[in-house]
């Protein structure tokens, strides 16, 4: 199944829960280029080494996967817990 048909099976429940955790992957995306930054800088002791630039496209390329991988694990388990609240 392609990633269009997929997305536009799910439900508006599927969608908020997706939201949710990229939410929380963006969080874990941020403390993850943290911990990078300071690790290039203990590293590097040569006052002339490039300084760390955190992108946009490094952001995404954590932000994504974290996001897959969360709702691998929980989606699911949210999903549900969501159906039957509502």
């Amino acid at each position: 199944m392609s990633l269009g048909k997929w997305l536009n099976s799910l439900t508006w429940i599927d969608h908020v829960v997706i939201i949710i955790l990229f939410v929380l992957a963006s969080y874990l995306a941020y403390i993850s280029m943290n911990g990078l930054r300071t690790f290039v800088e203990k590293t590097q002791k040569s006052p002339y080494a490039n300084e760390f630039r955190a992108s946009p496209f490094l952001f995404f390329a954590f932000a994504i996967p974290y996001t897959f991988f969360l709702y691998q694990l929980v989606g699911g388990i949210i999903t549900n817990w969501l159906k039957n609240i509502m």
